[in-house]
């Protein structure tokens, strides 16, 4: 993934210091002082630890997703924080064409220092895919997403389950507020999104947009108490009805979430 690094800033104020004197005295002095500045980039190998945006509760705590619900992230001033996986567990198989929805993801919360609260508490989100854009120039970003086909992982890895993945209902959570009428959401996230092994753009955050961090959730009711029998109905596997399916059999396909530091396709339809 390319990089971009910023180069440091210098900011220099001057104010003017002076005590209020009657209209004919003469002014003694005008001194004048400096407030300087500089920044400096995030490391390349920055990252959240694991830690993301509470996608059901944004300006709380945050949580961190529990191992094995998705990607560990990427590193950098620009990143993805957080990617899922879609775990549609064991259902059963029909003759007709049929979706599937998968179950939704375990998370444990954070206390006030950003590590897991003591003691452990659990709860069940939507899946949702977050990206990071700490690099100060506010020139945008673009997330595209790709699956390779569902094919066998233990009797055949050539077999074809024929199936589509289809990323539902998406919106914004983030603990940026817009600022004095500005909004710094980013300008495009796609909904039903069907993957194909050709990148699709997700979200598309425009020059000053998308600064901060962004989670995109899959879900259109983030107030629900979810459990860990729930299904999530914004993201669906289509299996049509000529698919030969084997019981003995694990499907899979491998979803590529890609980064660029500037956006590069204009929006779409999907």
């Amino acid at each position: 993934m390319k990089k971009t690094t910023i180069a440091s800033a210098l900011l220099i104020s001057t104010f003017i210091l002076g005590a209020a004197s009657p209209a004919f005295a003469d002014q003694v002095a005008a001194p004048t002082t400096d407030a300087t500045v500089k920044f400096k980039s995030e490391p390349q190998d920055a990252d959240n630890d694991g830690n993301t945006i509470d996608p059901l509760d944004p300006d709380g705590n945050g949580v961190k997703p529990e191992t094995g619900e998705g990607s560990v992230g990427t590193k950098g001033p620009l990143r993805v924080d957080f990617a899922p996986n879609f775990k549609f567990g064991t259902v059963t198989m029909s003759g007709n064409a049929a979706e599937y929805h998968p179950l939704y993801m375990k998370v444990n919360l954070l206390d006030e220092t950003g590590k897991v609260a003591e003691p452990l508490q659990s709860k069940y989100v939507p899946h949702y895919v977050q990206v990071t854009d700490n690099r100060g120039t506010n020139d945008g970003w673009e997330l595209t997403v790709a699956a390779t086909p569902f094919k066998g992982t233990v009797v055949d890895k050539n077999a074809d389950l024929k199936a589509t993945l289809t990323l539902g209902h998406s919106q914004f959570t983030s603990p940026v507020k817009p600022v004095d009428g500005k909004d710094f959401k980013p300008a495009t996230l796609n909904t039903n999104v069907t993957l194909t092994p050709e990148a699709k753009p997700l979200i598309v955050a425009k020059a000053d947009q998308g600064m901060g961090s962004w989670a995109a959730v899959f879900s259109k009711d983030t107030t629900a108490t979810l459990t860990d029998t729930d299904r999530n109905p914004n993201v669906t596997l289509s299996v049509p009805a000529d698919s030969k399916k084997d019981a003995n059999e694990e499907y899979k396909s491998t979803i590529t979430w890609t980064l660029s530091t500037t956006p590069t396709t204009p929006p779409t339809g999907n």
